[in-house]
């Protein structure tokens, strides 16, 4: 009984370490792949231009004229420079005085305002960009004014994105990984570290195959508890679960919401009522304002469209 007690007290210290290194790991292969794209976009841009330069240099090489040469040099007359233009072809020297622009300072940034007609609607801002200084008087007086204004914004300043950011992407790829392992593995912790080390160099091994493929059953709860664990911000493990069967439903082709029907000219058209084929319509479109989203008629009577209605309406 004492040993069963160990392993449950155990088993999410131990998933806990391997949230925090798969997730550690994916952010490294994140920012090895970034770099690897940003040097391969450099080399091809550059193999472009070497090879756009060198269909110029062939043009100009048959044409009948010679790059322009500018030469400064100084005449007898003081303070007067002069540029000459010489050709290999019998076209005679050009010469042409040179003045000097001076320096301009530049014009400062300046912000100009204009009225609007109606108002557009943003979105929340979700991270703390800046801390305000309030000054050391208002800070002794209430000194939980930054930790409301950070947890207005539930934690999230710029710049602190290295230990608890977590996006859609890293958050499939970090189950995935995670699917991986089986709730056998916690038995081997207390073994030798020589096994360990065999298991974690099988994994290591074993690890891009499983990654590209599908997983064959759905995660673990243990995974979504550690992970809410290690990202408390993120939700429960049944939110992360939710969540987690979305995101992996919209991943497959030809994924559409329940309330969304085919393209009815498409090869995966329905035969469905008028009401549903027209759904996005009535619910989108704006009778006044004649577009979709309108902003400013939302809750108005001539946004949803009726047949019956709308020839009452002509008539009268």
């Amino acid at each position: 009984m004492g040993q069963t007690g160990k392993k449950s007290e155990k088993g999410p210290v131990c998933w806990r370490k391997r949230v925090k290194s798969e997730y550690m790991r994916l952010r490294q292969l994140k920012r090895f792949r970034r770099a690897d794209e940003v040097k391969s976009m450099f080399s091809s841009n550059r193999q472009k231009i070497l090879e756009r330069t060198e269909i110029l240099n062939q043009e100009w090489k048959q044409r009948r004229i010679q790059p322009v040469h500018i030469l400064t040099s100084v005449s007898s007359l003081r303070g007067t420079r002069e540029c000459s233009v010489t050709s290999d072809l019998d076209f005679p020297t050009q010469v042409i005085p040179l003045k000097t622009l001076n320096a301009v300072a530049s014009v400062p940034i300046m912000y100009s305002w204009s009225p609007l007609q109606q108002n557009f609607m943003v979105e929340d801002e979700t991270v703390l960009h800046n801390i305000p200084y309030m000054g050391d008087e208002v800070l002794d007086q209430d000194g939980t004014f930054i930790e409301e204004l950070i947890k207005n914004y539930d934690g999230k300043v710029h710049g602190d994105r290295e230990c608890g950011f977590i996006n859609d992407e890293i958050f499939v790829e970090l189950v995935n990984a995670l699917g991986q392992y089986s709730d056998e593995d916690e038995d081997d912790d207390g073994d030798d570290p020589d096994d360990r080390e065999d298991t974690q160099k099988g994994l290591e091994e074993n690890r891009e195959d499983k990654e590209s493929r599908p997983p064959r059953k759905f995660p673990s709860d243990k995974i979504f508890e550690a992970i809410s664990s290690m990202f408390p911000d993120k939700g429960t493990a049944e939110e992360l679960k939710e969540k987690y069967k979305e995101l992996t439903e919209q991943q497959l082709p030809g994924a559409l919401p329940p309330e969304c029907t085919p393209n009815i000219d498409g090869p995966n058209a329905k035969s469905v009522q008028r009401e549903q084929s027209l759904h996005s319509f009535h619910t989108l479109f704006c009778r006044r304002c004649f577009k979709y989203d309108c902003f400013l008629h939302r809750k108005c009577r001539y946004c949803t469209f009726s047949l019956s209605s709308f020839v009452v309406e002509l008539m009268s």
